[in-house]
């Protein structure tokens, strides 16, 4: 599942601008998380959905994606994943409980950016007659893929400082596990 929230991240970043197919030369990740850069925070509402090749595709889910430097939040149905750049909280809804632990480069969304650079072979866009980019699918596994859409986007809002940590407060009930 980490694998999995990795790849959402990034993807949810390369969905956030139409630069990485609008370019055909292999620095287009890298401009495009350059460009992310130059913008104080993104914030992206989208749904996606994991397809098999034997299996019904799951129901389409939504999700929020927050980034601010290394800080970032999804907020989906079934899990929030939070971190403020040096401490994850990892929220698994129905089992009410939060995994506590370090943030590292591999959680780091503009470092997943660099790596996806070197395998943009799995990523397969989905392009309105305007040029925008509507859906992008991503194989994750042999056989298993995940379908992106973005709802909506903008960039440059203003966060407070607790906005990019777990708020316990908010969740009384939660068992908090500590794998720091």
């Amino acid at each position: 599942m980490k694998k999995h929230l990795s790849i959402l991240a990034s993807i949810v970043l390369l969905l956030a601008s139409s630069i990485l197919f609008a370019q055909s030369d292999s620095n287009a990740v890298k401009k495009l998380a350059q460009s992310l850069r130059n913008h104080k925070s993104l914030e992206v509402s989208f749904t996606y959905q994991t397809v098999g090749d034997d299996t019904k595709p799951e129901e389409a889910k939504k999700g929020m994606a927050y980034f601010q430097d290394n800080a970032y939040k999804f907020i989906m149905e079934d899990q929030h994943v939070i971190s403020n750049g040096q401490t994850k909280w990892h929220y698994i809804v129905e089992d009410e409980e939060v995994m506590v632990g370090n943030a590292t480069d591999d959680d780091n969304p503009y470092k997943i950016l660099d790596k996806l650079e070197r395998d943009s072979s799995s990523l397969n866009p989905v392009i309105d007659k305007k040029g925008n980019l509507k859906s992008l699918e991503v194989e994750i596994d042999e056989g298993i893929k995940l379908i992106l859409n973005i709802e909506e986007m903008s960039y440059d809002h203003e966060y407070d400082d607790h906005f990019f940590s777990f708020d316990e407060k908010a969740y009384p009930n939660v068992d908090i596990i500590d794998m720091r």
